[in-house]
Order: structure tokens, then C-alpha cells, then sequence
């Protein structure tokens, strides 16, 4: 047993990755920036040590407490021989709703949107000039970025509601995180 697994066991927070079967693990975490241009982001980004046996990948949620972490990347760290992790600490639920047609009893198409996720945790940025000027890939549209879990399969045009508010998928960055989609949402004037 190692030292930083030693430490884990008794001083590290209890935590449970969210899986079909939830696994229980300890973690030590703290805030991975001191950013003061940007409060939002003090808040937002976290890192820490999670015990290497339980298989934490990127795009999985963490919950510690009453707060989820959506695990951006994952690494095995020879020094402790235990994984360190860098996470986003979701703060939206949003819903996931894809336009699918279906026949009605008059053998009619009609559109209607089917919820695909009810509860996908999130960590929302709202897109403002500043962010504009240094991220030249925002779309015009966009209204805000989402980071969601790569595995809940969002696809151009899907809808999420943030808060009651219909959002439009614009853009897909899947490229940057292996288990994380990082969404450009716009608003979505289509009818429900």
C-alpha cells in the first residue's frame, strides 16, 4: 500500500462515481485555479488524487457530497501510484431532447421531441465579448458552452433546456477530451 493511498483512506472525501452500478472511492480535491479576472472559474475547475483501483476515465461524473464533477482527464501518477484527475464541477442540469418523426393514427409524419437524458450534469460558461475576443471559434449564435459527457451521444440540432430555456446545439468539439463534448448552445426558437 502506498503512502498517497494510506492518505486517501484516512483523510481523503468520500465520493461515488456515477456508473450503471455506482462505485464508491475516496478522493482528495482542491480548486485548480486562483483566478481572479474570472470568479466563474475559481469555481469551476478542480483537480485532485482518486484511488487508481477504481478505473476513473474522462467524461465520467464524480459526485462528492452534494456536488458532481464532470472528470475532464485522467492520469496515473507514478509519484503517488494513484491516479490525479482534473474535473469540472457541473453547475446545470440539463435536459437532452433529440426531434425524432413518427407516424401519427392518420398515417401522418409528425415531429415531436423525445427526451434522451432528463438529468445530464453540466458545466455551463455563458459566451461574453471578453470570452469572444480571446476564442475565435464561437459561433455568432452561441449563447453558451456546455461541457456534457462525450457518451450521452449529442448530435448537431439535439436540444437542451437550461433552466426552462430551449437551447440549440450549434457546434461539437469532441476533439479536445476524450470523454468530454464541449457543446456551443445557442437559442433555439424551433416549437415544442
Amino acid at each position: 500500500m502506498s503512502y498517497a493511498e494510506k492518505f486517501l483512506n484516512a483523510h481523503g472525501q468520500n465520493a461515488v462515481i456515477q456508473r450503471t452500478v455506482p462505485v464508491s472511492t475516496k478522493v482528495s480535491i482542491k480548486r485548480s485555479s486562483r483566478a481572479t479576472y474570472n470568479i466563474g472559474l475559481r469555481e469551476g475547475y478542480w483537480e485532485g488524487l482518486v484511488l487508481a483501483d477504481v478505473g476513473l476515465q474522462s467524461g465520467e461524473v464524480l459526485t462528492i457530497g452534494s456536488d458532481n464533477y464532470l472528470v475532464q482527464s485522467v492520469n496515473f501518477d507514478p509519484a503517488s501510484g494513484e491516479c490525479a484527475f482534473f474535473a469540472a464541477k457541473a453547475n446545470a442540469a440539463l435536459t437532452h431532447k433529440r426531434l425524432v418523426e413518427t407516424v401519427d393514427k392518420n398515417n401522418n409524419f409528425v415531429l415531436t421531441w423525445q427526451t434522451l437524458n432528463a438529468d445530464v450534469p453540466a458545466y455551463i460558461e455563458v459566451v461574453t465579448y471578453s470570452l469572444r475576443q480571446f476564442d475565435p471559434g464561437l459561433l455568432e449564435q452561441t449563447r453558451y458552452l456546455a461541457q456534457v459527457p462525450k457518451s450521452k451521444g449529442a448530435q448537431m440540432l439535439d436540444r437542451f433546456v437550461l433552466d426552462e430555456e430551449n437551447l440549440q446545439v450549434v457546434s461539437i468539439n469532441n476533439a479536445g477530451l476524450q470523454g468530454v463534448s464541449i457543446l456551443q448552445l445557442g437559442i433555439d426558437v424551433r416549437p415544442d
